[in-house]
This record gives structure tokens, C-alpha cells and sequence, in this order.
């Protein structure tokens, strides 16, 4: 089975982080980050759809002669062929492309935000606070 591509979710992470640092702000509004997220999962769909057209997995069948390379595992390998079978569908593989997309962008995107207010935090407390100016020595009398 072909892996989830995550190529179209890293692109997109990456506009929307650096139309992020163009802007200044260091925030985003939820309907917009869920709307880049979603659209991101969609468009991971369907280069997913596109890779598992143009690439389909190779099939195995115990019953037409084929090897099967993970049946002899734990479990008498019924398990592993269950899972083989249920995640080799091209529905599933869609699914998990879509949940791939969507997840990645708004990890990154928040992480990224998360880091920006924690580190960003700092530096604009420190530059809140005025200067002193130098301590005046009292005259001794």
C-alpha cells in the first residue's frame, strides 16, 4: 500500500506560515486556520486519489497463487491479513489522506504560533519595561 503523501499539506503549512510573517500578526482566526486545514486534507485526498490510480498496490491472493509476505506472523497471521486487507482499500487510503492533510497544517501551524507568542512573548515584555536611567549618587554631607 502506498504511504500518505504529505507533500501538499507541508506546501500549504508553509504559505500559511509565511503569509503569517509577512502580515506581522501572530495569530490567525480559527475559521480561517480550520478553511486552510480543510482545504489542505481535500487537496491531499485527491493527490492521494491520483497516486493510488497511477499506482495501484499490488494485490495478494492466497487462493490465486500469490505469497502473501506477512501471513505467517503473530496471531497465525489472521490478524495481519485482516489489516492488510482493511487498510489496502482505496477508501481508507483516501480517508487517512484527508485526516493526514488536515492534521498536519494545524500541527504546524499552531506549534508554530504557540512558539512565535511564547519566544515573541519575552522579547515584548522586556521592551515594555523602560529603561532606568543611571542611579544618582547622593552627596555625602
Amino acid at each position: 500500500m502506498p504511504t500518505a503523501p504529505i507533500i501538499i499539506p507541508v506546501i500549504i503549512a508553509g504559505v500559511t506560515l509565511g503569509s503569517l510573517l509577512v502580515s506581522g500578526k501572530r495569530t490567525i482566526a480559527k475559521k480561517k486556520l480550520l478553511g486552510v486545514s480543510l482545504v489542505s486534507g481535500l487537496l491531499n485526498a485527491a493527490n492521494a486519489f491520483a497516486v493510488y490510480t497511477l499506482f495501484p498496490p499490488p494485490s495478494f491472493s492466497r487462493f490465486a497463487g500469490g505469497t502473501f509476505g506477512g501471513g505467517a506472523g503473530f496471531a497465525g497471521g489472521s490478524a495481519t491479513a485482516f489489516q492488510f486487507r482493511s487498510a489496502s482499500s482505496p477508501n481508507s487510503f483516501l480517508t487517512l489522506s484527508f485526516i493526514t492533510g488536515f492534521l498536519v497544517v494545524l500541527a504546524v501551524v499552531e506549534i508554530a504560533l504557540f512558539y512565535a507568542r511564547w519566544k515573541g512573548g519575552k522579547s515584548e515584555e522586556e521592551e515594555a519595561v523602560p529603561e532606568t536611567e543611571e542611579p544618582k549618587l547622593e552627596e555625602e554631607i
